[in-house]
């Protein structure tokens, strides 16, 4: 079978994004590659491999699942079921991260940000990297209370950190209950913020992710509350703390913030106007 054929079966089955997701992962190949080849004879044993990734995709998992790896900002991380799988989302809440603590700190030389809940790490990596030429030492603590999810964190650290100027501190820790630093000038986190009651309407390939990167309580606002009302013995005077919420959140959360004596409150909304992230001064 041809590359062409197999695209165009696929297609119908899963369609255009995603077919040409798993065939040019599992055939190694670029977008220029995938035109190129289209009458490329797949061997029988890719063939295989392919049609074994469609039927799962069929089955509603991830495609990010089932090649292991997902773009966010301006990396490849690596994902596994027991992390939540990184989306254009939570690129707002890097993107204003990186302005927001350039303005902020522009006449420091040291900077210490906390991943909280960090998962793949795609947040806290993807800042330190970004802020890397602003500073002579980025110390950045990746913490999250799942171990499984801390090993693909440790592996996306390793491959995707060369800057010798970020110095990497991984935590396995409930919140904050295990991390003993004190004066972070960042607080980073994408929190669990789905109400626990609307869990089971999501859509069947959300619930291949981990229930304990989803479940924010009753309300959703559980680690919202748990996190601000902590982070401010942890930030420095004038730190900076982002959290990424619901849709619908922005102003329960904003209110939960300035009531644990924040200030500065402000809410980011995505490209749809929907509340995205919260963000705060100590």
């Amino acid at each position: 079978m041809t590359l062409k054929q197999f695209y165009t079966q696929t297609v119908s089955s899963i369609g255009t994004t995603d077919a040409r997701a798993l065939i040019m992962h599992f055939l190694d190949l670029d977008g220029t590659r995938f035109v190129l080849d289209m009458d490329r004879e797949i061997s029988p044993e890719k063939l295989k491999t392919l049609e074994q990734a469609v039927r799962r995709r069929i089955d509603g998992e991830p495609v990010a699942y089932i090649t292991g790896e997902r773009g966010f900002f301006e990396n490849t991380f690596k994902v596994s079921p027991a992390t939540l799988i990184p989306r254009a989302d939570t690129e707002i809440l890097v993107e204003d991260a990186i302005a927001e603590i350039s303005k902020r700190f522009s006449d420091r030389k040291e900077i210490r940000i906390l991943d909280l809940c960090c998962g793949t790490g795609c947040i806290g990596i993807s800042v330190a990297k970004a802020l890397s030429g602003r500073f002579d030492k980025i110390d950045l603590t990746l913490s999250d209370i799942s171990e499984e999810a801390l090993s693909v964190c440790r592996e996306n650290a390793e491959t995707i950190i060369s800057e010798q100027n970020i110095a990497v501190n991984i935590i396995g820790s409930n919140l904050f209950e295990s991390i003993v630093e004190h004066s972070f000038d960042a607080i980073l986190s994408n929190p669990p913020y789905i109400r626990k009651d609307v869990i089971p309407t999501l859509e069947k390939q959300v619930l291949f992710e981990p229930v304990l990167a989803l479940d924010g309580g009753a309300d959703g606002l559980d680690f919202v509350r748990l996190i601000s009302e902590n982070a401010k013995s942890r930030l420095t005077e004038g730190g900076l703390i982002e959290m990424e919420i619901g849709y619908d959140q922005g102003h329960e959360a904003l209110s939960i913030m300035q009531e644990c004596g924040y200030r500065q409150t402000a809410i980011i909304r995505d490209l749809e106007n929907c509340d995205r992230v919260v963000k705060a001064i100590l």
